[in-house]
């Protein structure tokens, strides 16, 4: 762990998406077979329970299982959060690891520094997260929770 907190921000952040990938394979793995939902042993949502309205942070659980199925329509329906998360959780891995292995290539393959393509493909830099990113997550958070609350409300008593 020492190796992680001497590196950069963003490289922190690269190395904690790698060793979530196993754990995330694994639940995907076992979202296969209905049987080994770990879902079910989760607790009923205390907000709901109370006021039998929804939270902005209902539905959550489902959109995970519903992604890990594969299914990402009903994800966004359940809650637009999680597909968010999973893009920008996507989006990191892909271009930190594409940025390491150009740059591995380049020093194993020195020739190749003179192709056009491979120029262009050396500026790839890895995402970094930032508060607009926050920000993003923060008012879909909300807005779709207080809409989701409001058509509750209507549904009710209209």
């Amino acid at each position: 762990m020492l190796f992680v907190k001497k590196c950069a921000r963003e490289q922190r952040v690269y190395y904690y998406c790698l060793l979530a990938l196993p754990l995330l394979v694994l639940l995907a793995l076992l979202y296969q077979f209905p049987a080994c939902y770990p879902s079910r042993f989760l607790p009923a949502c205390l907000f709901h329970t109370i006021t039998g309205l929804s939270c902005p942070g209902c539905g959550c659980t489902r959109a995970v299982e519903a992604l890990f199925r594969g299914h990402v329509l009903q994800s966004l329906r359940f809650n637009p959060v999680i597909v968010y998360c999973f893009l920008i959780y996507a989006a990191v891995l892909i271009s930190h690891t594409a940025e390491r292995l150009i740059h591995f290539i380049a020093k194993k393959r020195p020739s190749l520094r003179e192709g056009r393509l491979f120029h262009a493909l050396l500026q790839i830099r890895g995402m970094k997260i930032q508060n607009l990113h926050l920000m993003i997550f923060v008012y879909l958070f909300l807005g779709f929770g207080a809409i989701r609350i409001l058509l509750e409300i209507w549904q009710r008593w209209f």
